[in-house]
C-alpha cells in the first residue's frame, strides 16, 4: 500500500530548483540596479558639464590657448581648453576683428574600466576687445 504525499528526496529537489531559480533573478536584477546606476551617474555627468558650459555664456571674452580646471561634486574632473579656430584679420581689405574660438570641455572619471573621458567641442564667436582680457580661471572664479 502507497501512502499519499512527497517523499524527503522529491521535496529538497523542489527546494534546490526553486533556490537555483530566485538566485539567477536576483542575479539579473543585480546587474539592472548596477547598470541602473551607471546610466545615472552619467546623465548627472552629462547635467554638471552642460552647466559648466552656460557657465561660458556668462563670460565677456575667450582668450585663446587659454585653460581653466576643477572638480565637480561627484568627483569627476574637468577642463576648458580654448583654442583660436578662425583669428581675427587686422587691417587691409580683408579686415575682421572678430573671430571664432573653440573652446573643448574635458571630462575624466573613475569607471569600470579605469579612467573614462569624454571631450565636447564647442564654438564661441567673439568681437575683438582692446582691453585686457583676465584668464578663462579667473573669469569662472568670478561668477562663484
Amino acid at each position: 500500500m502507497r501512502q499519499r504525499g512527497f517523499s524527503l528526496l522529491e521535496v529538497l529537489v523542489a527546494v534546490t530548483i526553486i533556490g537555483i531559480g530566485f538566485s539567477v533573478v536576483f542575479s539579473g536584477m543585480t546587474g539592472s540596479v548596477r547598470g541602473l546606476q551607471r546610466v545615472e551617474a552619467n546623465d548627472h555627468r552629462l547635467e554638471l558639464a552642460r552647466f559648466k558650459l552656460a557657465e561660458l555664456d556668462l563670460i565677456r571674452r575667450i582668450r585663446p590657448d587659454d585653460s581653466a580646471t576643477g572638480v565637480f561634486d561627484d568627483g569627476t574632473r574637468w577642463t576648458l581648453k580654448s583654442t583660436p579656430f578662425i583669428p581675427a584679420v587686422e587691417g587691409g581689405a580683408r579686415s575682421n576683428p572678430a573671430s571664432v574660438v573653440r573652446v573643448d570641455l574635458t571630462l575624466e572619471w573613475m569607471g569600470r574600466r579605469g579612467m573614462q573621458q569624454r571631450i565636447i567641442r564647442t564654438y564661441r564667436y567673439q568681437q575683438a576687445n582692446a582691453e585686457a582680457t583676465p584668464s578663462l580661471e579667473e573669469q569662472l572664479r568670478d561668477l562663484r
